[in-house]
């Protein structure tokens, strides 16, 4: 895989995909902007400021004030986490480069031992994804856009079964395919359920999902359907 050439792809597709939800976000809220700034004043504005990110209660009162195409921050963060992405990707492909024309006396080859990036060991790969992805789903519940570190998790996953998977072993990729496919699916039942109550199961059930992953990589173990009709946690 030429990973200059994903790293383009995900940087232009980050940008394009920010600036969509930049403009998307004015058509939006410029009705109810305007409308604040002339009755409750400046810091209202400011609040409504972060529905660009997020759909608190304030996004949500706003938007029906507007004919506009109701706004999704989820848009922004599929930018903000391609942008991400295609960064290390970049970064990750120079360093090889450089330290492969160190190391064979100017050919340009990526090493296959040592750590990736430069400070993730292999064989700590799917556990650096898996601790991110937890502590971002965690801090999410907190403070919203906290969860820009799970989305992070998300992106070393994604990395780790594209870019750098002939350097992970087998269980390691099936937990980082696993963890995908868990914030995935929560992504849209986070994004179907916002402002209810199941917005808050969701966002457990989540947390449920990647622990049981977390603590069955730490185990040695593939989840599969007998894993979790025993009892998952120990």
């Amino acid at each position: 895989m030429d990973t200059r050439k994903l790293s383009l792809t995900l940087i232009l597709g980050g940008a394009g995909a920010s600036l969509l939800a930049l403009v998307w976000f004015v058509a939006a809220y410029a009705g109810a902007m305007e409308m604040a700034s002339d009755f409750m004043g400046d810091e209202y504005v400011a609040k409504m400021m972060s529905c660009l990110y997020s759909s608190s209660p304030i996004c949500q009162g706003a938007g029906m004030l507007d004919d506009s195409p109701a706004y999704s921050p989820v848009v922004f963060w599929i930018g903000v986490i391609s942008l991400i992405a295609g960064i290390v990707v970049r970064f990750a492909a120079t360093k090889n480069v450089v330290a492969g024309n160190s190391a064979s006396g100017g050919r340009a080859e990526a090493p296959e031992s040592g750590e990736i990036m430069g400070f993730i060991p292999p064989g700590q790969y799917a556990r650096y994804s898996y601790i991110l992805a937890l502590s971002g789903a965690v801090a999410g519940l907190i403070l919203t856009p906290l969860a820009i570190v799970a989305l992070g998790g998300f992106a070393l996953a994604m990395l780790g079964l594209t870019v750098f998977r002939p350097r992970l072993e087998t269980l390691d990729a099936h937990h980082l395919g696993l963890l995908c496919l868990v914030f995935g699916v929560a992504a849209l039942l986070l994004f179907i359920t916002r402002g209810t109550f199941f917005f808050l199961l969701a966002a457990l059930a989540q947390i449920a999902c990647l622990y049981v992953g977390f603590n069955s990589y730490r185990h040695g173990r593939i989840v599969t359907a007998q894993t979790i009709s025993r009892n998952p946690f120990a």
